[in-house]
Order: structure tokens, then C-alpha cells, then sequence
């Protein structure tokens, strides 16, 4: 018995049960926000247990004490500095206070962490644990959205009423952990202990996805993700000059033939969305290019109505600025997400502080519908140059160190290096068209995984490359 707790009770299999609990978590929080009403959840704090366990683990053991700590106290010093500025520039207009953008920096840094961690321990160890776990987790989450929608217990993905996301959050957040788990579970195919359950996963994924969720995300991410998956089992076979696995390609024509047939006949909840947003914005009698509180805010400037303190002069200065460009080019008044990121580009623009640029000028420092959702361009321009260099750079590095190593080796990569590279790239997509991506602990959890995936077969390449030479 002690031997078994020995071997359970490893840092490999805490880290994999920290991942299989995530859509629970992710039902526990939106449990306690919704029915409990109350901004506590206890998902908050047992999320970190294990990190934090982990990260003490290879602190006390390791030989890389002095290295931790001289990275853990440049987050820290930035950390420090960002909250110090933030606190200066936030006026009356600001969406949130400092505890709140305390918690975009806690997110960011704890995914930092977990990319640490999980590269760390899984490097130099074989695969399947991770996979499996990522298997595990996207079938609970699966399980329990039909589930609560066979139950009437879903919630709605928009105000509207349009769309199913189940007993979570967002519906982009869903659709993002979904589609980017994806990348992994369709390279189970090819393993005969996984392969129909792998199948069965991605079929209820897939109808979900595509016409029940609501979201670009969901419909266009699925889409794109059979036919990469399919290009990279025909790209792979050209070039190991090999035959293409003929059963691949039957299942997935077979998918994508279920999915369109799905779509056609039953509809899908995003062309729902797409209409209705189509029909609101031709609804109204005077042709606006940016949203009516923007417009509203923008009037009260120029009669110089806005109170002392609502709003900084860089502030006032890049809406009007927002306002003359929305309308030179005729921005969609429905389309936030180009507003935000117009504003915020001349927001840094017009404050045109060094010190802001470098550390951010404070991610909810700005109005409600100002908040970049983007999180790539906020990286930059909320959380300035060295918040872009402490959260999105390693990302950045492993993907194109990849990119360079898959091309290389081109002639030894195989389908799931490709798939690796691919899903890196669209938690890059997502993150920049629909935010978010990095900040929510789940979607955040399958980046780490997929760029831990990425290293472990760039190390297998190595090897392999190194045993050849050996060998002659």
C-alpha cells in the first residue's frame, strides 16, 4: 500500500489530476457566481495548491534556487511598478480598481509558472500522461455542456438567448479550450488504446461546436481544425515519402461530411448570432461607427460636460481620435473589438509617457468598452514592453523555435509535431480575435500543455538525429 501511495503520489500525476479537475473548477466558480451570487469561488484558491507545491518541490530539490529567485523578483519588481502606475492613471471612467488589474498580473504570472513547471517536469518524460489528461479533461467538459443541455440547465452564450455554453462562464472561453484540446486529441486517432474514444470526443465536440455554442470560435475553429488535421497527415506523408494512412482520411472525411450535414439541416446557433447582430446594426435610423456609450461620451467632451476627473485629457483626446478615424473608415458600430484597439493605440499615442510605455498604462484603467480584449496588442500596449517581454515572449520563443526545428527536420516531423505548431498558432489566433485566451486558468492550462508537447518532441527529434549519427 505505502509503495502504491509512493508511485500515485508523484509530481507527474498531481500535475495530470491538475488538469483532468479544470472543467470542475470551471463549474464550481460559475456555480458560486450565478446561484450563490458572490464574487467568491473556491476555484480561486485551490487552483494554485498544486503549482505552488510543485514550483516549492523543485525549489528545495533543485539546484536552481539563486535562478528562481532572481525571476521571481523581476515579476515582482514589475509587478510593483505596473500597480504603482496603474493606480495613478485610473480616473473615474476606469472599469476597475487595483485589486482587479492584481488580478490579470496574478493570472499572466501564474501561467508563466505552470509553462515553467510543466516544461520542467515533463521534458524529459514520455507523452501519454499528458495527452491522456488533456483526453480525460475535454470529456468531462463535453459530457457536462450536453448534459445541461438535455437538462435545460444550460446557460446562454449571449443576453440574447442565442447559443448553449453550460455551466461555464463565457461561450469564447469554452470554445477556446474546445477547439485548442483539439489539437492534441486528433493525434490520438493513431493510437489503437485511445482511438475511439479520441473519435467520440471529437464528434460530440465537433456538433457542439459547430451548432450549439454561437461563437466564430466554435463554428470556424472546428472547421479549420479537421481540415489542418487532415493537411497534416497529407503534408507529413509527402514528406517521409510514405503512404497517407487511408483510415485517417476516411474518418476525417467522414466528420467533416456529419458536420456540414449538421449544419445544413439543424442550423447553427453563430448564423443565428451573425443575423441577429447584422439585423440590430441596419435597425438603426442614423448610420454611427462606434457604440452609443462611446458616442454618448464622445458629445459630452466636445460640450465639455464630462466631470472633473471622469476622464483623463489622453483619454478624452483618443476618443475624439477613435471617433474621426471610426469614421473615416467606416468601423462597424458592433465591432468593440476594432474600437478598443484604435482607442488604445492612440491612447499610448496621446499619453506619450515613457514609463507607461515601458510598464502599461493599466489594463482596466480604461471605460468598459475601451478594455482591450485582444490580449496580444494589450500585452503591449496595457502592460507596455516588458509586460510583453515577461508574458508573451516565451510563448513566442517556443513557437518559432519550433517553426525553425520542424524545419530542419522537415523530413522526420510527423502529424503531431505539425498539429503542435498549428495549435500554438491559434491560441495565438484566439487570443488576439477573441481575448481572454491566456487569462483563463483552463484555455491557459492547454497552451502550457501544447507548448510542452512541442518541447518534448523537438527533444525526441534530437535524439533520434543524435542516435543516427551515432550509429554511422
Amino acid at each position: 500500500m505505502k509503495q502504491f501511495i509512493k508511485e500515485k503520489l508523484n509530481v507527474e500525476n498531481l500535475l495530470c489530476f491538475m488538469i483532468i479537475i479544470c472543467p470542475i473548477l470551471d463549474i464550481l466558480s460559475f456555480l458560486f457566481r450565478n446561484y450563490f451570487n458572490t464574487n467568491f469561488s473556491p476555484s480561486t484558491f485551490l487552483r494554485p495548491i498544486i503549482p505552488i507545491i510543485v514550483i516549492l518541490i523543485i525549489f528545495f530539490k533543485e539546484k536552481m534556487k539563486l535562478k528562481l529567485i532572481v525571476v521571481g523578483i523581476i515579476y515582482a519588481i514589475y509587478a510593483v511598478i505596473h500597480l504603482w502606475l496603474f493606480n495613478i492613471v485610473k480616473t473615474g471612467s476606469s472599469f476597475g480598481g487595483l485589486i482587479n488589474e492584481l488580478q490579470f498580473i496574478v493570472n499572466y504570472s501564474f501561467m508563466i509558472l505552470n509553462l515553467f513547471i510543466f516544461i520542467y517536469i515533463f521534458k524529459d518524460k514520455p507523452k501519454d500522461k499528458l495527452k491522456k489528461s488533456i483526453l480525460i479533461m475535454t470529456s468531462i467538459y463535453i459530457l457536462s455542456i450536453w448534459i445541461s443541455i438535455i437538462t435545460n440547465t444550460s446557460s446562454t452564450t449571449y443576453i440574447e438567448g442565442i447559443g448553449y455554453k453550460g455551466w461555464f462562464e463565457t461561450g469564447n472561453s469554452i470554445g477556446a479550450i474546445l477547439i485548442l484540446s483539439m489539437f492534441i486529441i486528433f493525434t490520438m486517432i493513431r493510437e489503437k488504446k485511445y482511438r475511439y474514444w479520441a473519435i467520440a470526443v471529437i464528434i460530440l465536440v465537433g456538433i457542439y461546436t459547430t451548432m450549439m455554442l454561437g461563437t466564430r470560435v466554435g463554428l470556424l475553429g472546428f472547421i479549420c481544425v479537421l481540415f489542418l488535421y487532415g493537411l497534416s497527415e497529407l503534408f507529413a506523408a509527402i514528406l517521409k515519402r510514405i503512404q497517407l494512412n487511408k483510415n485517417i482520411l476516411i474518418i476525417s472525411i467522414s466528420v467533416i461530411v456529419i458536420v456540414v450535414i449538421g449544419v445544413t439541416v439543424f442550423g447553427s446557433n453563430t448564423l443565428k448570432r451573425r443575423q441577429h447582430l447584422k439585423e440590430v446594426q441596419q435597425s438603426g435610423q442614423e448610420v454611427t461607427h462606434i457604440s452609443n456609450a462611446l458616442l454618448e461620451i464622445k458629445e459630452k467632451i466636445q460640450n465639455n460636460e464630462l466631470e472633473e476627473g471622469y476622464m483623463s485629457e489622453a483619454g478624452k483626446k483618443s476618443i475624439i481620435d477613435l471617433y474621426n478615424f471610426a469614421n473615416e473608415h467606416e468601423i462597424a458600430n458592433n465591432d468593440m473589438r476594432a474600437q478598443q484597439l484604435i482607442y488604445n493605440i492612440y491612447l499610448v499615442k496621446n499619453q506619450s509617457n515613457i514609463m507607461l510605455m515601458l510598464f502599461g498604462n493599466g489594463f482596466q484603467a480604461n471605460f468598459t468598452e475601451l478594455i482591450l480584449e485582444m490580449e496580444i496588442p494589450a500585452f503591449l500596449l496595457n502592460f507596455g514592453v516588458f509586460g510583453f517581454i515577461l508574458y508573451f515572449v516565451p510563448l513566442l520563443t517556443i513557437f518559432i523555435y519550433g517553426l525553425f526545428i520542424g524545419v530542419k527536420y522537415r523530413h522526420e516531423i510527423n502529424s503531431e509535431y505539425i498539429m503542435n505548431i498549428l495549435g500554438l498558432f491559434f491560441s495565438f489566433a484566439f487570443s488576439f480575435l477573441s481575448g481572454y485566451t491566456f487569462f483563463n486558468s483552463s484555455s491557459m492550462i492547454i497552451v502550457v500543455i501544447l507548448n510542452t508537447l512541442l518541447i518534448i518532441n523537438i527533444r525526441e527529434l534530437k535524439n533520434k538525429k543524435l542516435k543516427e549519427r551515432y550509429n554511422k
